[in-house]
């Protein structure tokens, strides 16, 4: 049955150049892991679609292997991770993933295959032993743990302050589909190995449609709302009520420098880099710019007043780039009639 597999390959390379676009147009390191988890998927469950049209050889099997049951699931849990903690493994996450991949693909390449079962069993011909199943275990059991209890971590954080209802909607579908993808083992258990595709099909179309959600504008600050209080790291909170702006015309400033003028650069550094993670901006630990960064930070910097210039002046380099990235990324595209010639 090839149509399980090809479905759930195209649905995962439109899933990776879905990202991979966003990723060039403004580069992090979690789109990034998420467009390598969807690239592995898409050899995995491409390897299954050749596989069905010509035959199953060992190195056939070893590559599924490797891509479906071993590392896709763990780049997953490695986007999520930048995103809840970025500035904190910043430095070593990208060494340990190409270490762990390395190992992976030494462990399953030097695994012995049955080839007298590769026709009638596939990539299941192939010897798992210990060192196999353990990191095949480890990493999907560790990575579905990161990956769901980020995402729903994140949905319950956005619920609580009352902000961004599409993300926090996106980031339900997601931790649901990795559910649903994960699950996609149960079916085999009713004698037919193809049904796995049935699960992983499903639960990365429903990944795919949490991304896509997740990047829908929340019109929340287009109208006369009262954001959310954030504390100012001064035992103080400050509110903001948001004027109501029409077309391209303003009728008291722009809304959105209003809004980070009052409630994030007063902050302190550690306060700020929460409130930004909070509102999906996470902290990236850097000490320059690169020019596209620096023309982003410029432009924000001019939109400020004196007051506001003099507190971003005084706030850190990776403060500075998380405040550009939330005010061009997350808040200019919903709350400004102003579009950034930047982004």
């Amino acid at each position: 049955m090839v149509a399980l597999p090809a479905a759930a390959c195209l649905i995962s390379l439109a899933c990776a150049l879905a990202i991979a676009r966003d990723a060039v147009r403004r580069p992090r390191p979690d789109k990034l892991a998420w467009v390598v988890a969807f690239a592995v998927f898409t050899i995995a469950a491409g390897t299954e679609v050749v596989a069905s049209f010509t035959e199953w050889t060992a190195t056939l099997a070893r590559v599924y292997y490797l891509t479906g049951a071993v590392l896709i699931v763990g780049y997953l849990a490695l986007g999520e991770l930048y995103l809840l903690a970025g500035p904190r493994i910043a430095r070593f996450a990208p060494g340990v993933a190409l270490l762990v991949t390395a190992i992976s693909a030494t462990i399953v390449f030097n695994a012995s295959v049955d080839r007298a079962r590769l026709a009638g069993d596939g990539w299941e011909a192939i010897e798992r032993g210990t060192a196999l199943k353990v990191l095949a275990i480890s990493l999907n059991a560790g990575g579905t743990l990161v990956v769901v209890g980020g995402a729903l971590y994140s949905a319950w954080h956005f619920r609580r302050l009352g902000i961004q209802r599409h993300r926090m909607i996106g980031c339900a579908l997601i931790a649901l589909g990795t559910l649903v993808a994960a699950s996609g083992g149960t079916l085999t258990r009713l004698g037919h190995d193809e049904y796995l595709y049935i699960g992983i099909a499903a639960g990365v179309a429903i990944i795919f449609a949490g991304y896509l959600e997740t990047r829908r504008p929340d019109p929340a600050l287009s109208a006369h709302v009262t954001p959310p209080a954030v504390p100012n790291g001064r035992d103080k909170v400050v509110t903001l009520s948001v004027p109501r702006t029409n077309g391209h015309h303003r009728e008291a400033g722009d809304p959105v420098i209003a809004f980070l003028e009052s409630q994030f650069l007063p902050l302190d550094d550690a306060a700020l880099a929460e409130a930004c993670r909070v509102w999906s901006a996470p902290r990236h630990d850097v000490d320059a710019f690169t020019r596209g960064e620096a023309h982003r930070i410029w432009a924000l910097r001019l939109r400020l007043s004196p007051e506001g210039q003099s507190a971003f002046d005084a706030h850190t380099n990776p403060a500075k780039l998380q405040l550009a990235e939330l005010y061009h990324d997350v808040l200019i595209d919903v709350g400004s009639p102003y579009p950034s010639v930047f982004r």
